[in-house]
């Protein structure tokens, strides 16, 4: 009977085939067993072990489950690095002009207090001269113009000889007029904030070796930052049993503040562990070529401490504290109170991005401009390729930019040196989503 209804089909199951083996190793039973009753031992010799669980799981997924080979890893990271070396070699001089910019010392266009000669005016009308020669000449003057050079006509101020004077008066110097004596190792004055001017003028002094100062350094603090980051983000993740930010995205996070939180206190911690390699970047950028050591490990070893000074702590903190809120904290904010989608609503999810870009901008290049002035104070180099604007604090430089130096048309031009470089990058990605957006969309059609 049992033999029959084991062969014979269910017919609730019809296309049910009974396995040939049990799938699943049985538990051996000894004689301490022996008084568990037969349900109980049936279910317990069912039960699947670890190991068969991970047999079966390779078995079914190994289609789907890519194991790469040493030689296959090691191909990726080459990849991955010669990219990343890649893209900060056609960023570098840009960086390296926007540098420069920020710690140079331009100092305001002063005032000459001397009046301006004005040209005599020839155009009198005829009708209003009397040529009566009966009436005596009271305001001529007996003495010829050739006996003195005062009375000889003034020439007229044009072209070159033209002086701009304000209201009062007075004549405004020119910043071309004077050449101001610089030693051979230093460029000539950018007044303009120029990013192009610099780096010709780079190119004229120093050559290709000129714009592309730092670039090691720069590769090796971009790859230890994002791989610190990564890394201290997913050890505090694991220690407060949250998300990593590195992982799930922050609006999708159970707790999102926390997860952002995390992301923040990473970045800080990272920018504060490896602020003795920013400021070796920061030199190698604004001193000669011809200075030495040029080498990364040399110039470790000149300074005075492998930890961050102590008077760079709150502008490295508020460097990347500020940006990275608003960077991390903007998607999150444009999701749930926008409730703008990144797919479904690309087009102005993108351009709600390209605003807290902007807003990013706004606050980190003050507190960039302040970084770079600190740490080229700490590193007193004896050479710099210009003359190097003085720190005085976090707000004492600000001021110093505002009111002691040149600072454009509107008095804030000191704090945004080099803000094209930013702004053009914004436009950038704003450019390179709407064109993915097309091209996605066009394929899909």
């Amino acid at each position: 009977m049992s033999s029959r209804s084991q062969n014979s089909h269910n017919p609730l199951r019809p296309y049910y085939i009974p396995p040939l083996e049990a799938p699943y190793e049985s538990i051996p039973t000894n004689s301490s067993t022996s008084s568990i009753p037969a349900s109980i031992s049936s279910v317990a010799a069912a039960a699947p072990t670890s190991y068969s669980i991970l047999s079966d799981f390779q078995q079914d997924y190994s289609d789907y489950l890519e194991t790469p080979s040493v030689g296959e890893s090691v191909q990726n990271l080459l990849n991955t690095a010669i990219l990343k070396y890649t893209s900060v070699l056609i960023g570098q001089p840009f960086e390296v002009a926007k540098t420069i910019l920020q710690c140079q010392f331009v100092p305001k266009q002063e005032i000459k207090p001397k009046k301006a000669t004005w040209p005599e005016e020839t155009g009198v009308e005829d009708d209003l001269s009397d040529d009566s020669d009966d009436e005596p000449t009271y305001f001529t003057s007996n003495v010829s113009p050739d006996e003195s050079p005062s009375l000889r006509p003034t020439k007229a101020l044009n072209g070159r000889n033209r002086k701009t004077t304000d209201r009062a008066g007075y004549v405004l110097e020119d910043k071309e007029d004077k050449d101001i004596a610089r030693p051979l190792y230093q460029i000539r004055q950018i007044r303009d904030g120029a990013i192009g001017d610099t780096m010709k003028a780079l190119w004229a002094k120093e050559g290709g070796w000129g714009i592309w100062k730092g670039q090691n350094a720069t590769f090796i603090y971009t790859v230890c930052a994002s791989t610190m980051e990564a890394w201290t983000s997913s050890f505090i993740s694991a220690i407060l049993a949250l998300p990593d930010p590195g992982i799930t995205e922050m609006a999708d996070a159970t707790h999102p503040m926390a997860t952002l939180g995390i992301a923040v206190a990473s970045s800080v911690l990272t920018a504060l562990a490896l602020a003795p390699l920013d400021i070796i970047r920061t030199k190698l950028i604004l001193t000669p070529s011809s200075s030495k050591p040029r080498n990364l490990l040399p110039a470790l070893k000149a300074l005075p401490s492998y930890t961050i000074p102590q008077e760079l702590i709150l502008p490295t903190t508020l460097y990347a504290l500020i940006p990275s809120v608003i960077t991390l904290g903007s998607p999150y904010l444009i999701k749930t109170k926008l409730h703008l989608d990144p797919v479904i609503n690309s087009t102005s999810f993108g351009f709600f991005s390209f605003i807290a870009g902007v807003v990013e901008l706004f606050f980190k290049l003050p507190l960039e401009t302040v970084l770079r002035r600190a740490q080229i104070s700490v590193a007193k180099p004896e050479q710099t390729i210009v003359p190097v604007g003085r720190y005085a604090g976090v707000v004492g430089t600000a001021w110093v930019l505002v009111k002691e130096e040149e600072s454009g048309k509107w008095g804030i031009g000191g704090l945004y040196r080099g803000w094209r470089v930013g702004a053009w990058g914004s436009v950038g990605v704003l450019g390179l989503g709407i064109v993915g957006v097309q091209q996605s969309q066009t394929g899909e059609f």
